[in-house]
């Protein structure tokens, strides 16, 4: 088994795998490749520094400020102060572990260790695609950002009511959307109901088409409530902030030569952060262990709004879809909170505007 060790190491250099699984995940996350995860520098930059939370200060923009007063030589001109905020935002350290026994390299033949090599960068994608949805159920089950960005449409799924939830941005709406996430069984009843832009043929490496020129995303993470009721979001360019870095140790290889007969695990660590802009950590809030949870992340006490919501460049969708085109298997999963309903909302203060 010498050899196997050997070539463990050749194929799994720790600096350079690191290089690699990071490279990967940019490459193929389509979250990120989609426009829906904007990589920000900004967010980046702090992920390296001490501390659980990253600050984003923020100066309010002038253009809501009171109207102008009246010019005369009677009276002096006043002045206006800027006013100024702050986002926080999550530092998740997230660490995994694959492995594999002497053992069962031996006698499977089974490709171990290239699945672990070649595939991790995948793994990474779909923890961030887990994160996104877990954070979205959180921010819209605050009560302030339900009641300004969700759309909870009393009709069955439709057009009108995607154009209803649209409208959640007023006189913005027609300047911000660009990408709708849906699940695939939402994505079935677009298609019954002819709401699938036709693709020209230069665009069919397009996977899922468009819908008033918005691209649609497709992510079966989405939930579909025991009722049918499905969430779907519609978010605009820079809406949501992304960031990862790998810490000086992101990469070892533990080899155990005694254990179960001889077994080697290979150890990914890495600091993430996805953060909706324009909201906000609740200053209330406090993870029950070192770190949060999905479920805690999943909570709308958990956040708040700071600035105007319209702001908030995301729009939330509920609608009940035709019983034909939701799978048995999908049912309503509490497991990680992402299908928490609108009333159990949560209240936050608005600050700035």
């Amino acid at each position: 088994m010498a050899d196997n060790y050997a070539t463990l190491k050749d194929t799994i250099i720790p600096a350079v795998f690191a290089n690699y699984v990071s490279n990967l995940s940019t490459k193929t996350n389509r979250l990120i490749n989609s426009g829906i995860l904007t990589p920000d520098p900004s967010l980046g930059s702090q992920l390296m520094a001490p501390g659980d939370f990253i600050t984003l200060p923020f100066v309010n923009d002038i253009a809501d400020a009171d109207d102008a007063q009246s010019w005369a030589d009677t009276q002096d001109i006043e002045v206006e102060g800027l006013t100024t905020g702050s986002q926080r935002a999550f530092k998740f350290r997230q660490a995994k572990s694959f492995g594999y026994t002497d053992i069962s390299q031996l006698v499977s033949g089974a490709p171990l260790r290239e699945m672990i090599a070649n595939r991790f960068g995948a793994y990474w994608n779909f923890q961030d695609q887990k994160l996104l949805i877990d954070i979205l159920a959180g921010v819209f089950s605050n009560t302030d950002i339900h009641t300004a960005k969700a759309f909870d449409d009393t009709a069955t799924f439709g057009p009108k009511g995607f154009l209803a939830a649209i409208g959640r941005l007023g006189d913005l709406q027609d300047q911000t959307f660009n990408k709708i996430m849906v699940n695939s069984a939402t994505y079935s009843e677009m298609k019954s109901q002819q709401m699938i832009d036709t693709i020209q043929p230069s665009e069919a490496v397009k996977p899922f088409g468009t819908y008033n020129g918005m691209e649609i995303v497709v992510d079966d993470d989405l939930p579909i409530d025991d009722n049918g009721v499905a969430t779907s979001y519609i978010f605009g360019n820079g809406s949501v902030g992304y960031s990862t870095a790998t810490p000086s140790n992101a990469v070892e290889i533990e080899r155990l030569p005694r254990k179960n007969g001889g077994q080697t695990a290979v150890i990914n660590r890495r600091i993430v952060t996805t953060h909706v802009l324009g909201t906000s950590v609740a200053k209330s809030f406090t993870p029950a262990g070192q770190t949060v949870t999905p479920q805690e992340l999943a909570t709308g006490s958990t956040w708040e709004s700071i600035v105007d919501p319209r702001n908030i460049k995301i729009v939330q969708y509920n609608a009940k879809l035709d019983k034909e085109f939701i799978p048995e298997k999908v049912k309503k999963s509490n497991t990680s909170g992402t299908n928490a309903p609108a009333s159990t909302a949560t209240s936050s203060t608005t600050q700035g505007k």
